[in-house]
């Protein structure tokens, strides 16, 4: 392989590292938004407990749509499992769910960070071995 195929070979793989960084920091942004949201459901699950029953509350329709209603359960959710499959919990055990989410949320966080940290390693050791063959 001559001098000038190695250099292609390392922009080549140059670029496709920086395709990788950019993925995996939207990667890690979605997981932030998704751990903010998750915190935010613990948050008014916790106030919800605190809310009295026969109090009037707004219930969200879909996304910024909201109706007057009134608080007739302040112990109980309805949580979907998946597969449009929902079951009746306690508000502690809603909670706990949300936490043991966020963990797993926060473990992936972790790990992607890691991968990112070897990519950024891996683009500064080409980087240095451009700036090395320029002198």
């Amino acid at each position: 392989m001559t001098q000038e195929q190695d250099w292609q070979e390392k922009y080549k793989h140059f670029q496709m590292l920086q395709e990788h960084i950019e993925q995996m920091t939207h990667h890690v942004q979605m997981l932030a938004q998704q751990s903010e949201e998750l915190e935010i459901s613990k948050n008014a699950l916790i106030e919800l407990a605190k809310t009295a029953e026969g109090t009037e509350i707004l219930a969200p329709i879909s996304n910024g749509i909201f109706i007057k209603s009134t608080l007739v359960d302040n112990k109980k959710v309805i949580v979907n499992v998946g597969s449009n499959t929902t079951v009746e919990r306690t508000i502690p055990e809603a909670v706990d769910l949300l936490e043991k989410e966020h963990v797993k949320i926060r473990m992936r966080v972790i790990e992607a960070e890691k991968m990112l940290q070897n990519l950024h390693q891996e683009t500064m050791k080409i980087h240095q071995e451009v700036e090395v063959a320029g002198q």
